[in-house]
């Protein structure tokens, strides 16, 4: 499983410690007993040994559900084919993108069909009314401008074969909100929020998402 960064400059692999929140446990404390453990009586213990039945009984019906074992990957929940931008285009061309397919992200591909970054229609509509990518004052931009001018350019991607998990984790960690999928650049299919949201309804077995 591999997460890529592509650019205008080339791409690079990107470890997946450097991608994700390191897990931390908190440090438990020592407490002190509220009331001392009182001895249990023979009744009390026949009683118990009459409740193990039953507890038995629900565990090899938890043992018996229906579990999962294969893994989601990013080939069974991307979009396919993928609608793209070229470096040249226009804002204004962006937009109408948009506009035409309810879309959010659109990644960017070069002349050559090679991927160099993600457009969001947040980035252009921000563009548009004079802020930087922190949301500083600029001078206003026109429609003329070009996609290269304000898309990511740095664009983080996933494998097909990538597991979905990762991906929905990092949606929530990294704030993204779209995800193309590349092999050596060329674009395979793009995945959303909304599709691992639908991947959820469709493979709810808890175990693959655990």
């Amino acid at each position: 499983m591999t997460f890529m960064i592509y650019s205008l400059n080339g791409h690079e692999r990107m470890p997946l410690e450097k991608l994700f929140k390191e897990r931390v446990v908190e440090k438990t404390q020592s407490i002190a007993a509220q009331r001392p453990i009182e001895e249990r009586g023979d009744d009390d213990a026949s009683e118990s040994h009459a409740r193990q039945p039953s507890a038995a009984r629900a565990y090899r019906a938890v043992e018996q559900l229906p579990t999962s074992p294969s893994v989601l990957l990013a080939e069974q929940v991307m979009t396919a084919p993928v609608v793209t931008l070229t470096t040249e285009a226009t804002i204004t061309q962006a937009l109408r993108q948009f506009q035409a397919n309810a879309f959010r992200h659109v990644p960017v591909v070069s002349s050559a069909g090679r991927l160099v970054g993600i457009v969001s229609e947040r980035d252009i509509l921000r563009h548009l009314a004079g802020l930087t990518a922190g949301y500083q004052p600029r001078l206003p931009s026109s429609g003329d401008t070009r996609v290269e001018e304000v898309m990511t350019p740095q664009v983080l991607t996933a494998n097909v074969d990538t597991d979905v998990r990762y991906i929905a984790r990092l949606f929530v960690e990294q704030r993204i909100g779209a995800m193309p999928v590349a092999t050596d650049s060329v674009l395979q299919g793009i995945i959303t929020r909304s599709d691992v949201l639908g991947a959820v309804m469709r493979h709810y077995v808890l175990e693959l998402w655990a």
